[in-house]
């Protein structure tokens, strides 16, 4: 009952304050979308207005609720992580992509993408120990969760994919995960995730790095503590793989050579 709650307070936060900022949104982040168009890069904002709404609930409904420090550490994390994608947002240069910025902390130079990557891993690193267990699994998670958090930014650039394919995931984890802060957590992120996305599908903002990142971390730490090892190294195998589609063939045109997943990529989408 708490969760559901959770997820509905977060859900009705989410979508009041991306229809405000959506209109109310700085010119410095209207990106350019896929198809030319000009789209304020926002919805992230009321992503993590929901995650931070859901937070209250438990202790306004005086509900009995075991707090794990994975859990803790995980909401605390994709704040963290959206305040790091918000700065990429605002203070961004013409750098984007995991190979631009890796390329550029290897030489050293420090840019504000390079910056998010650097916290991600940082995270990435300390959520897997926090939760703990044989050293390939602590590994796998790592990995895990780093690659789901850069990999749902590569995804926001086409309107509700990134949204579309972390409901799924968060949806399961909150049924299926034995931990109840991280079932919360993922009921949050699926409340605020349902909240934007009817004004993601229509255009009229996306995710930006402030939303995407912790979308994909959330997504990302709750497989890791929901599967069993032989799932996390799977799992960490598959966003690697993604990842590196993302950085050469490009998502798009794998998503549009496979039938079915062309079809739910332009499901609910205006065109």
């Amino acid at each position: 009952m708490t969760e559901a709650l959770t997820a509905l307070a977060a859900l009705v936060v989410a979508s009041t304050v991306s229809a405000v900022v959506v209109r109310r949104s700085p010119e410095r982040l209207v990106v350019l979308s896929w198809d030319g168009g000009r789209v304020p890069a926002v919805l992230g904002i009321g992503f993590l207005a929901g995650l931070l709404a859901a937070a209250a609930v438990p202790f306004l409904t005086e509900a009995t609720f075991t707090l794990s420090e994975i859990g803790v550490i995980g909401g605390i994390s994709a704040l963290v992580m959206g305040l790091a994608g918000s700065i990429d947002d605002l203070h961004g240069g013409e750098a984007r992509g995991f190979r631009a910025h890796l390329s550029s902390l290897i030489r050293l130079r420090v840019t504000t993408g390079g910056l998010k990557l650097l916290v991600g891993a940082t995270l990435a690193i300390l959520l897997a120990a926090s939760a703990g267990g044989p050293p390939e699994r602590v590994v796998g998670m790592a990995l895990l969760i780093a690659i789901s958090t850069n990999l749902a930014n590569a995804l926001d650039v086409r309107p509700g994919r990134a949204l579309k394919y972390a409901l799924p995931v968060l949806v399961v984890v909150w049924l299926a995960s034995a931990d109840q802060s991280v079932t919360w957590l993922s009921a949050a992120a699926t409340g605020a995730a349902v909240g934007i996305l009817p004004l993601d599908l229509a255009q009229r903002g996306m995710l930006g790095d402030s939303g995407s990142n912790p979308l994909g971390l959330v997504s990302g730490l709750g497989a890791a503590v929901t599967l069993p090892t032989w799932g996390v190294l799977l799992a960490a195998g598959v966003v690697v793989v993604l990842q590196v589609v993302a950085e050469t063939v490009t998502i798009s045109r794998a998503i549009e050579a496979v039938p079915p997943l062309r079809w739910y990529d332009r499901l609910g989408r205006r065109r």
